[in-house]
C-alpha cells in the first residue's frame, strides 16, 4: 500500500522541515522541542498529502510551489500565533520559514516527480490540457511555414512519380 519510496520521501521532507523550523521557532522564538516536532509533523502531513501527492500530479512544479508557500505560511503563522500569542511577532518567522521551506522543496518536487511518482513526459501534455481551455489552444499548421510545406510537397511528388 505505502511504498518504501514514499517513506524515503517523507524522511527527506521531514529533514527539510526540521532544518527550517527548529532554528526559527526553536532557537529564536523559544518554542519547546515538542512544539517544533508538532509543527513539523503537521506541515509534513498537510503539505505531503495536499501538495506533493495531489497538486504535483495534476498541475506541476510552479503551482505546487505556490500552494506549498500558502499552506506552509498559514500553518507556521497559526502555530507561531499559538506559541507567541503576539500577532506582530509571528509574521516574520512565518515568512522566513515558508520561504526557506519552499526554496528547498522545489528540488524535493523534482525528486518526487522522478523517483516517487514516476511521472514521464506524457504527463506534461495532460497538464497543459487541464490548464488551458480547449477554445484557447493554438493549432499549428503547415501554412505557418510555407517553404517547409512546398519542400515536403516536392519530395512527395518525386517519390510518387515513376521514372520515365
Amino acid at each position: 500500500m505505502f511504498k518504501l519510496e514514499h517513506i524515503k520521501a517523507l524522511g527527506i521532507k521531514w529533514v527539510i522541515l526540521i532544518a527550517a523550523v527548529f532554528p526559527i521557532y526553536g532557537v529564536i522564538a523559544g518554542a519547546s522541542l515538542v512544539n517544533v516536532f508538532l509543527i513539523t509533523f503537521v506541515l509534513l502531513g498537510v503539505t505531503y498529502i495536499i501538495g506533493d501527492l495531489f497538486i504535483l500530479k495534476r498541475f506541476g512544479l510552479i503551482i505546487t510551489s505556490i500552494a506549498d508557500l500558502v499552506l506552509t505560511f498559514s500553518i507556521l503563522y497559526l502555530f507561531g500565533n499559538v506559541i507567541n500569542g503576539i500577532t506582530t511577532q509571528t509574521v516574520l518567522p512565518a515568512i522566513a520559514g515558508a520561504g526557506f521551506i519552499v526554496a528547498f522543496e522545489t528540488f524535493f518536487h523534482i525528486y518526487m516527480e522522478n523517483r516517487v511518482l514516476h511521472l514521464g513526459p506524457h504527463v506534461y501534455d495532460k497538464r497543459r490540457q487541464l490548464l488551458v481551455p480547449k477554445k484557447l489552444r493554438v493549432e499549428a499548421s503547415e501554412e505557418l511555414f510555407p517553404y517547409e510545406a512546398q519542400r515536403k510537397e516536392a519530395q512527395e511528388e518525386d517519390t510518387h512519380r515513376p521514372e520515365e
